[in-house]
């Protein structure tokens, strides 16, 4: 019997015809190297962050974030000698007035003021890492929330390029600001709290017996926050892999998080735990 539907002579049979999800997908390498990187998330960040969707990275950026912090608080402490055992005593002080409970014996504070000590140096290697990586899965929640197509690599390098490069000229205005400064007047202020005191933010125009509830939520009103929210809404949105997912959701997802980590903030301050 003829077959009913007769093959071209020469022609592949049918099953040997590959299949479009049998054809390795080729993605395009990244364009972009560590430095520029760094300034591009700056000055072009809609390229930038569309070659960390090509091949997100975060090493190199987390190593620049820590080295900043370090470098910071090194500065800090040579130009303002804070006295980091009366900032402990007087955070210690402000937690037993909010909770009415009595200041804890000596030799209770002078554990803390050691503790305190090498928190305030392990905070400027580890406080980076645990950032954006915290950050990092926060977010990738919420763009698993709104069904994005991404990985959290992808997230993590967002996130990582942004905090440093943002961090990075943040760190030199901070330094710049505290070399202007009277050194007296931030001998009770950790290094951790000196961009309160930047001009960059509601709470350099505080005084100094402000309490810590107002600090918090006038040094959350900060040029470099708004910068960071701004780049981490365009950065996003470039790795959804969605164009259901606009700016404005993103943007909307970015702020929202935002918000709520600021009213934890004060929330903290309000307990005492503030600068």
């Amino acid at each position: 019997m003829d077959d009913p539907n007769p093959q071209p002579s020469g022609a592949a049979p049918a099953y040997g015809a590959p299949h479009p999800q049998d054809i390795p997908v080729v993605q395009e390498p990244a364009k972009l190297g560590p430095m520029q990187r760094l300034v591009g998330v700056l000055f072009s960040p809609g390229e930038t962050f569309e070659d960390m969707n090509r091949k997100p990275t975060w090493i190199a950026p987390l190593l620049i974030a820590i080295a900043t912090a370090v470098a910071l608080s090194l500065f800090y402490d040579w130009r303002v000698k804070p006295d980091y055992a009366q900032i402990t005593r007087q955070q210690m002080k402000a937690r037993a007035e909010k909770t009415g409970t009595e200041m804890p014996p000596e030799a209770t504070v002078q554990t803390a003021v050691k503790v305190s000590s090498v928190v305030n140096w392990v905070s400027a290697i580890v406080g980076p890492v645990v950032t954006v990586f915290f950050v990092s899965g926060v977010f990738a929640l919420g763009l698993l929330f709104l069904q994005a197509k991404t990985t959290f690599k992808k997230t993590l390098s967002v996130v990582c390029w942004t905090f440093c490069s943002v961090g990075l000229i943040g760190a030199v205005v901070i330094a710049a600001s505290v070399f202007v400064k009277d050194p007296a007047s931030l001998k009770d202020v950790p290094w951790y709290y000196a961009s309160r005191y930047a001009a960059t933010n509601l709470a350099a125009a505080l005084s100094s017996d402000a309490s810590a509830v107002v600090k918090a939520i006038a040094g959350a009103v900060d040029v470099f926050s708004i910068w960071r929210l701004f780049l981490l809404t365009i950065g996003l949105t470039a790795i959804a892999g969605s164009r259901k997912i606009t700016r404005g959701k993103i943007g909307s997802l970015v702020v929202g998080l935002w918000l709520i980590g600021v009213l934890i903030g004060v929330g903290f301050a309000a307990m005492g735990f503030g600068g």
